[in-house]
């Protein structure tokens, strides 16, 4: 019995040392974006194509949210909106690199990748189970 016991607390620190990747790497994101609006006022993205700003801008407060439904009830929604997000977070990123041809993305969409691949790695992890997890949206 003592075995099944540690093996149960053995997964519940790594679901929560992997949980704390995710809430880590989404604070950074919304930190910086408020930083950009922060230096570079309410339209810190004014040089890029329109929609490119507005998902860059909406990062603010979609990361954020992100980071409060994972720790929530809700941890499928936010698993599949972290998932969503950086998708979508690394083709515009890559856009910008590749056709947009700006050079300061290029660290961004290797880092942003790397982070993509564990979460598409990991989120079949998180994705909670059992008896409670009918309540987990």
């Amino acid at each position: 019995m003592n075995g099944l016991v540690d093996m149960a607390t053995r997964s519940d620190v790594r679901t929560k040392m992997v949980l704390a990747v995710y809430v880590a790497c989404f604070a950074i994101g919304a930190l910086n974006h408020a930083r950009d609006f922060l230096t570079g006022g309410w339209r810190p993205y004014a040089w890029g194509p329109p929609l490119l700003e507005l998902f860059w801008s909406s990062l603010v407060i979609v990361d954020a949210l992100v980071i409060a439904m994972l720790l929530s009830r809700y941890r499928r929604s936010g698993l599949l909106l972290a998932a969503a997000i950086m998708i979508v977070d690394v083709v515009a990123n890559s856009y910008a690199l590749v056709v947009l041809r700006i050079p300061a993305f290029g660290l961004a969409v290797s880092l942003q990748a790397t982070f993509l691949g564990f979460i598409l790695g990991s989120i079949a992890f998180l994705w909670p189970r059992g008896a409670g997890a009918a309540r987990v949206y």
